[in-house]
């Protein structure tokens, strides 16, 4: 189909991907960083990220989970702007770095600039088949409800008929993701929910349970489903009776609501209406070719979501997904430059 600029909006935490390769321990052990670790940068990290860019071999990459999602929506698409991106980032060059990145992949940003913090970044320090990641949400933790005031903010989500929010983005803010899917419930469009991470699901359980009866489509991994069935006391860790439970929670509206959990090396399930449960089975990928599994989740979200605003059957959408993931574990981080040209074939 052709498909209109801005079907489809996501709300996430915007991060300027900053990958640097180096052959020593040196800038390691000057910040305390450990191998094949991820952490939340401290101060004692921050002059990091202005080192790393006067660095040689240094690539930039419009990242964040959400981010990333429409960037290989786009790659699949194959044509601009079809997807809008919306999060906070400061007033300083990382914003325009990371706006020029994401536009370059086809993605039209939205962003909330946030006058007194800095653009959120993530350092990626590769040494081999190691890496390091050091992450300052920044700017991106201080997104405000007031992005909804704006009339020309709210005519383009009134025009998207897909709206697409991430668990992280939740614990940001959630009242800007409650009131979003709320309309988009209102006006008979699709609401996408991620609940991301396991302390997504623990500690904002209230808030996510207010958002779930707008939700039409629930994306989640085992153990953010085992988490949710811990938080609402339903004493199973079945994960085929809880995704029967949380497809079958009440709704707002009539469209039958589908949840896919994914397991690592396991199949894709989905649970529909009338207890209909299907198994996508994921083909095995050779070792040898795995470059990094960073970015993979987000690479599935992008591709089951480029063929879902099509109307396209949920195999084919399913099956675009798992194709999109195996492809960006063969790069570094999620370089839609070094991923190959989508066409029917490949799935």
């Amino acid at each position: 189909m052709d498909i209109p600029e801005g079907i489809l909006i996501g709300f996430g935490n915007p991060l300027l991907d900053i990958f640097t390769t180096i052959e020593d321990n040196v800038l390691m052990e000057k910040y305390d960083l450990q191998v094949n670790a991820a952490i939340i940068a401290e101060e004692r990290h921050l002059a990091l990220f202005e080192e790393l860019i006067y660095m040689e071999n240094v690539t930039f990459s419009a990242g964040g989970a959400c981010q990333n999602s429409m960037r290989i929506f786009e790659w699949i698409v194959g044509k601009p702007y079809c997807s809008y991106f919306v999060g906070s980032v400061g007033r300083d060059k990382f914003a325009e770095v990371i706006g020029k990145r994401a536009n370059a992949d086809g993605v039209r940003t939205m962003y909330q600039q946030i006058d007194d913090a800095p653009t959120g970044t993530c350092a990626v320090i590769l040494s081999g088949r190691n890496r390091s990641l050091v992450a300052n949400l920044g700017a991106a933790a201080l997104f405000s409800e007031d992005w909804l005031l704006d009339e020309a903010n709210l005519c383009v989500l009134e025009r998207a008929q897909f709206i697409y929010a991430t668990g992280f983005f939740i614990a940001v803010n959630a009242e800007t993701v409650l009131e979003v899917a709320r309309l988009t419930s209102e006006n008979n469009r699709t609401f996408v929910l991620n609940l991301s991470a396991v302390f997504v699901v623990q500690i904002h359980k209230n808030k996510i349970d207010e958002i779930i009866p707008y939700t039409d489509v629930i994306i989640l991994n085992k153990n953010e489903a085992l988490a949710f069935a811990e938080t609402h006391d339903w004493e199973t860790e079945d994960v085929f009776e809880i995704g029967r439970r949380m497809q079958s929670l009440p709704k707002e509206n009539v469209r039958s609501r589908i949840v896919m959990i994914s397991t690592e090396g396991c199949p894709v399930l989905c649970f529909q209406d009338n207890d209909h449960i299907l198994e996508y089975p994921v083909p095995q990928t050779d070792k040898s070719k795995i470059v990094d599994t960073n970015g993979c989740a987000d690479a599935f979200v992008g591709g089951f979501l480029s063929q879902f605003v099509q109307r396209m059957p949920l195999d084919y959408c399913i099956r675009t997904g798992i194709f999109a993931s195996q492809q960006v574990m063969r790069v570094v981080g999620v370089q839609i430059n070094h991923l190959p040209k989508f066409n029917e074939c490949c799935i």
